[in-house]
């Protein structure tokens, strides 16, 4: 079943990538980066993420999240919490190229690609079914590109990237336990927003995950 899941989570990943580049219609308008959403998370991950995100001046903006989930890693479920801050930083085309000119006729760039780069700690948490836990807190990287309207339909790609502990099995007792290390847990994800006004949103995000399979969420956001 995981196998299954994993090879079609892969396929409507590639798909979307090649769909939704033609479904949407550009517009010069800024993305939002100041936000709040509430997201319930399925599949092979089940809970739930607040995150929230605040807009700054040169670009730059604060990003947070809290989250609550139960995963499945090695076959055996944890307990999986993490808080993550992470400054921000997002440019466009746009402001790269403001106006190009072909042949005397000048063409003015449309504001309809983003891309955003963050960085900052991730306080994480595992907890196993006899209730033994690992924490840490390590560097936690975000980056991807943000491409649509920011008014009607809106696709991001991105790569979440950050530590966790080491879950391995026993070649004894053949026992899921805790390694003597940290592993780099590498999220590669998709996100799809309808935006229906300039404050209120629907998201949709599909994820693969390396170490604990692949999940969707689901949920709203409000614009500030």
């Amino acid at each position: 079943m995981p196998l299954f899941w994993g090879g079609i989570m892969r396929k409507t990943l590639v798909l979307c990538l090649l769909i939704v580049p033609f479904c949407l219609v550009s517009d010069d308008e800024d993305f939002s980066y100041s936000n709040f959403s509430l997201l319930y998370n399925g599949g092979e991950s089940t809970g739930a993420t607040i995150e929230a995100s605040m807009g700054l001046p040169f670009g730059l903006y604060l990003s947070g999240s809290v989250q609550r989930s139960d995963d499945q890693i090695e076959d055996e479920e944890f307990e999986k919490n993490s808080e993550a801050m992470r400054l921000g930083f997002h440019f466009s085309i746009a402001d790269i190229f403001k106006q190009i000119s072909y042949k005397k006729v000048n063409i003015e760039i449309a504001r309809f690609l983003d891309f955003y780069f963050e960085l900052g700690p991730k306080k994480w948490e595992l907890v196993d079914n006899v209730n033994l836990n690992k924490t840490g807190t390590d560097l936690n990287f975000v980056g991807g590109v943000r491409i649509g309207d920011s008014e009607s339909w809106e696709a991001n790609l991105f790569l979440d990237k950050s530590k966790q502990a080491e879950i391995e099995k026993d070649s004894t007792t053949n026992q899921t336990q805790y390694g003597s290390g940290e592993v780099t847990e590498r999220i590669l994800g998709f996100k799809v927003i309808r935006n229906f006004n300039k404050h209120t949103a629907l998201v949709f995000e599909a994820m693969d995950k390396r170490n604990s399979g692949n999940s969707y969420s689901l949920g709203f956001r409000y614009k500030f």
